[in-house]
């Protein structure tokens, strides 16, 4: 009796453990989103594209980077993106170089630099997301849903609204925050590799020609503020006052210092890019705008001892 007891009890426990693993088997995974690839375009490239559907890319603005997301659930059961963040950074601001102002010192001098204060499937939606331009965390929500095993595509509009055009850079990471499981556990974000982007359209900068020209009227204008010369004249650009005798230098060297800047932070935003040829093309103007800096050093230096004499 006892044995046939204990036989019935270790069948129905069976068939229970049976149904169970059953029922496990063909319940679904979770959804699990992962991120594909993320690119750096714009809004007319993404316009361009023949799978462009003007519904899905109202959020877009001109001449700002435009993030391309690229996702795909690989889990069982459909997800939602619920919250995408963005850790900014490393923020770089070229400005532009001033025209120079001569300024003549009556009764004083000045002999140092001194500060003076003044893609594959069309997307299937975009997102505008506004931040003021400084470091730190910047977080939006986002609707994506995406059934089990599907790939999709949505793009973000990086508008940073202190931006200059065409001066300011930075590096953004991506976090994309999917909610909670269906037992209520919160999913970790999925983060992508930091980029560097251009927040306001790609940079011009002045010409060589230019540069001559204003050095030019430096001297023009210290001749007739100070006929007589020496460090009763001071020229001002870019928040700094400088003597006449270096000033002429000092500017060139600053529109040096920034075309190296502009190259350097541009071969980044290449590194990132659906298109490179924009980039391609300014760096090469700007590879030979720089092979003209010497000139505009010797230059400087021949009109700098002119300028300093009656």
């Amino acid at each position: 009796m006892v044995v046939a007891v204990i036989a019935a009890v270790a069948a129905v426990t069976a068939a229970v453990i049976a149904a169970w693993a059953t029922l496990r088997a063909r319940r679904k995974p979770d959804g699990r989103v992962r991120l594909v690839d993320v690119m750096v375009t714009d809004a007319p490239a993404v316009l361009a594209e023949p799978e462009a559907g003007a519904g899905a890319l109202g959020e877009l603005v001109p001449d700002r980077p435009v993030l391309d997301i690229a996702v795909h659930n690989d889990g069982g059961q459909s997800c939602l993106v619920r919250r995408l963040s963005m850790e900014v950074e490393g923020l770089v601001h070229v400005p532009a170089l001033d025209v120079p102002v001569v300024v003549g010192l009556p009764g004083g001098s000045l002999t140092e630099p001194l500060p003076v204060q003044e893609r594959r499937i069309g997307p299937s939606g975009s997102y505008h997301f506004g931040f003021p331009l400084r470091e730190g965390r910047h977080t939006r929500g986002v609707n994506q849903q995406l059934e089990a095993g599907e790939d999709d595509r949505f793009l973000v509009c990086l508008v940073a609204r202190e931006a200059a055009r065409g001066q300011d850079f930075y590096r953004v990471t991506l976090s994309l925050e999917c909610g909670r499981t269906r037992r209520g556990k919160k999913a970790e974000p999925i983060t992508w590799d930091p980029l560097v982007v251009a927040a306001h359209g790609l940079p011009d900068w002045e010409t060589p020609q230019v540069i001559r020209e204003r050095l030019g009227h430096v001297v023009d204008r210290a001749r007739e503020v100070a006929p007589g010369g020496g460090d009763e004249v001071c020229v001002i650009f870019n928040a700094m006052a400088h003597p006449l005798r270096t000033a002429l230098t000092d500017y060139v060297a600053f529109y040096e210092a920034k075309l190296k800047v502009l190259e350097a932070v541009l071969k980044q935003c290449r590194e990132h890019v659906a298109d490179t040829a924009p980039i391609e093309n300014r760096l090469t103007a700007l590879e030979a705008t720089l092979g003209e800096v010497r000139g505009l050093h010797e230059h400087a230096t021949a009109l700098g001892s002119s300028a300093g004499r009656p």
